[in-house]
């Protein structure tokens, strides 16, 4: 069943018209999913579909693919083009192998234990021929993690509750007799080495603001009027900086420079094909 504060999230209209979620990097992962798609196949559906920019991006592309949009919010499924249903993912209204492609995009790594292996289940069912999936990569969940001021649980803020690796990627739908027969990183990240492990040891409160819209563990809301929301806006002007700042940043450039860096990646899509 749908949780009532999931509902109340994703039913929101600001959320569906929400800039981040149409941003260049987004784009780019959305044609590029779209590009994964095996040219044999004639018909998808899009588990989870939101407000419908990937199966936008389908009709301009793959003009002469018949889409389904399939997802809960009702706010959402007005965005979509086409073809759409409303449901849950854990029993999708749909017979066996009624699609040759199946779809879930930034799905799956929100879904509970007993959903999830559901949602899974389903979609394997619902395909002949592909899947088409992607998550997050090797995602730090204490990266967005946030505090209740409520109740002071810490959860992801964006809901997340799983990570995956390679490994546990491409063995998703072994069970289902699904083989993964493509897998592309996108979202490329340079970061300092052990930067994470830098700020985690000694700002740990950068792990702890408040982010999100609604805590699920007790519904608390922040008042809109509220300033405290780590994303809150400011009018409130910049000091100049002073020169002792200045002397820091010309001196901490230095080892920025010679530091080793490393190559990150933000999500993983993968083509699963049955076997």
């Amino acid at each position: 069943m749908q949780k009532d504060f999931e509902k109340e999230y994703y039913e929101a209209e600001h959320f569906w018209e929400d800039a981040s979620l149409s941003d260049e990097n987004n784009v780019m992962r959305i044609r590029e999913t779209v590009r994964m798609i095996p040219a044999s196949v004639q018909n998808i559906a899009d588990i989870g579909c939101g407000n419908g920019l990937f199966i936008k991006q389908i009709h301009q592309d793959r003009p002469d693919l018949k889409t389904m949009g399939f997802d809960r919010s009702t706010v959402a499924l007005r965005y979509v083009e086409g073809d759409k249903k409303e449901g849950s993912i854990e029993h999708l209204d749909f017979a066996d192998g009624a699609y040759d492609c199946a779809s879930c995009l930034e799905v799956i790594e929100h879904l509970p234990v007993g959903l999830y292996e559901q949602a899974l289940s389903e979609l394997a069912r619902i395909s002949n021929k592909y899947l088409v999936i992607s998550v997050p990569y090797n995602e730090d969940l204490e990266m967005d993690a946030n505090q209740c001021p409520n109740c002071k649980s810490i959860f992801n803020a964006n809901l997340h509750l799983r990570s995956y690796d390679m490994p546990t990627f491409t063995a998703l739908f072994e069970k289902y007799r699904y083989k993964c027969v493509e897998h592309k990183l996108l979202g490329k990240r340079v970061n300092y080495k052990f930067h994470l492990e830098y700020r985690k040891a000694f700002y740990p409160k950068q792990f702890r603001k408040w982010l999100a819209p609604i805590c699920p563990i007790c519904g608390y809301h922040e008042p809109a009027n509220s300033t405290n929301r780590a994303t809150a806006p400011t009018n409130n002007a910049q000091p100049a900086p002073s020169i002792l700042r200045k002397v820091f940043g010309l001196l901490t450039a230095i080892p920025k420079a010679l530091w080793p860096k490393e190559e990150r990646y933000y999500w993983i899509i993968g083509v699963f094909k049955k076997i």
